[in-house]
């Protein structure tokens, strides 16, 4: 996703009267070329979360890349996409699952190194185990982060966690993010 533009800075031609000019004699031409940032990168950043996760008999991995646009420079919102792969091996009770959706932000960054964020997101789940099942689960996460450079951690909370749908085992929830 890099994008590259070139703008022409300046042109100057120039011409004196010289009586010993011939018709041969050719005019210089001067062009200067400046590399600028593209307009939309002032309002636009991408970025997201990857996660991986392996323990004893199983493993989870997130996938969730992410759009942000600043309202401000200390406003921004966002929208992206989530997929979550879960796996567990076991002789007695063993599950699968496979989680897709897609989430919206709104961010406030009261000082330049503390992100607080609202994220609303979706999730359809297939789940095979013990039991089969497949449902949609809502959460609405409340956040708060450190942002240093190109990356924020920090935790957030679920306050529509439900034990028995949410994909995460718990209401709080570390995160790391990633801006480019």
């Amino acid at each position: 996703m890099f994008l590259v533009v070139f703008t022409l800075f300046s042109q100057n031609e120039t011409t004196t009267y010289n009586p010993n000019q011939t018709a041969t004699d050719t005019v210089v031409q001067q062009v200067v070329y400046t590399l600028t940032e593209p307009e939309f990168k002032k309002y636009w950043s991408f970025g997201g979360n990857i996660g991986l996760s392996f323990w004893n008999g199983g493993a989870d991995i997130l996938v969730g890349p992410k759009a942000y646009y600043n309202i401000s420079p200390k406003f921004l919102t966002g929208f992206g996409l989530t997929y979550i792969y879960s796996e567990y091996n076991s002789n007695i009770n063993g599950y699968h699952s496979n989680s897709f959706g897609g989430s919206i932000l709104l961010a406030a960054r009261p000082v330049n190194f503390l992100q607080i964020s609202t994220e609303y997101e979706g999730l359809q789940t297939n789940y095979s185990g013990y039991y089969s099942d497949e449902y949609f689960v809502s959460a609405l996460y409340l956040g708060l982060s450190f942002v240093t450079g190109p990356v924020s951690f920090g935790i957030r909370y679920d306050v529509l966690y439900d034990v028995n749908k949410s994909i995460y085992r718990s209401a709080w929830n570390p995160i790391i993010g990633f801006y480019f």
